[in-house]
């Protein structure tokens, strides 16, 4: 019974207060981003990976997905996605689904980041409209409570931004090959891991 009870008590209080090590003050390490990770219960928001513009043979891999502007993934963006996929593998992050758009570009970096785990197609990760995004952050909140994993949102850069996602100084919009850390208590950045040509040796900062 007490073991049900703290049970309890700690998805209420996760529901209210948002992920285990989102109050702490001060600079974050690599470690200590990615063991807040492996606890679960965050959103890990990302524009799709490396796909420019007017591509002769696009490529796209998931089932269902849409090509669109003839705009897949190139080289570099395949290579984006497995090395994020592989990144959360090699730091022990449980993936619990992804949701994308349905473009390809983005469906396939869902898949390839999610490293194995249930990959969802949703409207909202298309949508500008406040009331559907409104709606879908406390969907993934929802689904997040108690939960031992993390959820992924692949979307563009026009997307990322209205789950959390900024830019520095110096960006336009949002880049591919990063992850932002989201805590879902108030969709504000935790943490961004950065893909900085070795995949294995990310370089994660606080924003």
């Amino acid at each position: 019974m007490v073991r049900l009870l703290c049970a309890a008590f700690s998805a209420a209080f996760f529901a209210i207060t948002g992920c285990a090590t989102a109050t702490e003050p001060g600079p974050r390490s690599a470690a200590t981003v990615f063991n807040a990770l492996q606890s679960g219960c965050y959103v890990l928001v990302m524009r799709h990976a490396n796909s420019p513009s007017d591509q002769k043979a696009p490529l796209g891999l998931s089932a269902g997905c849409t090509l669109g502007d003839g705009r897949g993934l190139d080289a570099l963006g395949f290579y984006q996605a497995r090395a994020l996929g592989e990144l959360m593998r090699d730091h022990d992050v449980p993936i619990q689904k992804a949701y994308t758009s349905p473009m390809c570009r983005s469906w396939d970096t869902a898949a390839l980041a999610a490293a194995g785990a249930p990959v969802e197609m949703s409207r909202s990760q298309v949508s500008v409209d406040p009331a559907e995004i409104a709606a879908f952050k406390t969907k993934v909140a929802q689904e997040l409570v108690g939960a031992s994993g993390n959820i992924i949102l692949a979307s563009h850069s026009n997307i990322a931004p209205l789950y959390g996602a900024t830019t520095r100084d110096g960006e336009d919009e949002v880049p591919s090959g990063v992850i932002y850390v989201i805590d879902p208590s108030d969709w504000q950045v935790f943490a961004r891991i950065d893909l900085v040509n070795a995949p294995g040796q990310p370089s994660v900062a606080v924003e």
